[in-house]
């Protein structure tokens, strides 16, 4: 079944990752006006201008004075540490996930096999091949990575590679590819770095406000009570904005498995493959020393066993999945190590009398 809306869909990732480049200084922005917001409605605002040093900028001394002049401040700050963290997830984006997986690159003289699945599916769409790793996990997993051609890789466990048979492979290939292909993985490497610099940040504007509300309140010896408060607004807005980032986060994580699936499809045009493969992963996928922000890019995640927590969950169930694929053409796998039914009783029929038949029966 031929692949619709995969060019609109590449469209609009790259639009997603030149849109999540914006907003995420814009929403560290957001966040730090919204701190000194409500910092300067239940604390004062006057004592907080005095504290960090702050020129107004409307001149009212309000809290929205208070909030716009500390943008108005910090912004050549936030911004250069956005600019900063971005050039580091470019240069590093590769190091960095290899790195916090424990995958180890292999050579064509190692997995002759694996790297002609990949070379076969790259041909049959003119792409360079990308490179390929292996994470040393008896787990069943894989995931693609990477921003650009010198970046871009796939990476499959070695448990994945003992369980699946050729075709099931090539259909798990395949399916990172497509994410490849389609900048999937642009976007997750976007996400990654600005969530993880959101969580950096977080830390670092704590405890610096920590340290210089509690010094100042100790030499000026009063504003006790508004330093208490500032803290809590600041630890407050700061746990909503991290929260923001990881919904924002898993929103862009979950279809783009379908996606996948489909691109997988259409490049093997086996969906029975890709079936087996993943009931086959779904029995043993967790990868535990990864953390959970780079866990999202993986073919497959465990769901949360609790309701609520499936709200952040990274991928869709594979029940789902399956089902999706079964439209495409697919068919469920006989499970063979599963009970068989019990056999009907046969009962024997009681002799009949001859019947007369001429000479032709």
């Amino acid at each position: 079944m031929a692949l619709i809306g995969l060019t609109t869909y590449r469209q609009n990732n790259n639009i997603k990752s030149t849109v999540l480049l914006l907003l995420f200084p814009l929403l560290l922005l957001t966040l730090l006006g919204v701190i000194f917001y409500l910092a300067g409605a239940f604390a004062g605002p006057r004592e907080l201008f005095y504290s960090f040093g702050i020129e107004p900028v409307l001149g009212t001394g309000t809290p929205l004075d208070l909030a716009l002049s500390a943008i108005y401040d910090y912004w050549p700050i936030i911004i250069g540490i956005a600019a900063v963290w971005l050039l580091i997830g470019y240069f590093f984006n590769d190091w960095i996930i290899h790195r916090a997986t424990g995958a180890e690159a292999v050579t064509r003289a190692e997995q002759p096999e694996l790297y002609n699945l990949v070379e076969n599916l790259c041909i049959s769409r003119g792409l360079k091949t990308p490179k390929l790793y292996i994470v040393p996990t008896g787990a069943m997993n894989a995931y693609a990575s990477g921003i650009d051609e010198r970046s871009y890789a796939i990476t499959v466990t070695s448990g994945l590679l003992a369980a699946l048979n050729r075709e099931e492979l090539e259909a798990v290939l395949a399916h990172e590819l497509t994410h490849i292909m389609e900048r999937d993985t642009r976007v997750l490497i976007v996400t990654i770095v600005f969530v993880g610099m959101i969580s950096f940040l977080t830390q670092l504007l704590w405890r610096s406000i920590r340290i210089s509300a509690f010094a100042t309140g100790r030499r000026r010896g009063r504003g006790g009570g508004g330093v208490m408060i500032f803290l809590l607004i600041a630890a407050v807005a700061s746990a909503v904005g991290y929260l923001l980032a990881l919904v924002l986060r898993f929103a862009i994580s979950r279809r783009r498995e379908y996606q996948a699936d489909a691109g997988s499809v259409d490049l093997t045009k086996n969906p029975d493959a890709l079936i087996s493969a993943l009931l086959k992963i779904s029995r043993n996928p967790d990868v535990p020393h990864v953390s959970s922000e780079v866990r999202q890019m993986f073919i497959e995640a465990p769901p949360s066993s609790f309701a609520l927590a499936q709200l952040f969950d990274t991928h869709p169930p594979i029940a789902k999945r399956i089902a999706v694929l079964e439209q495409l053409g697919g068919h469920a796998p006989v499970v063979l190590d599963a009970p068989s039914p019990p056999a009907p009783a046969v009962t024997t029929p009681a002799p009949s009398e001859p019947h007369p038949t001429g000479p032709w029966g």
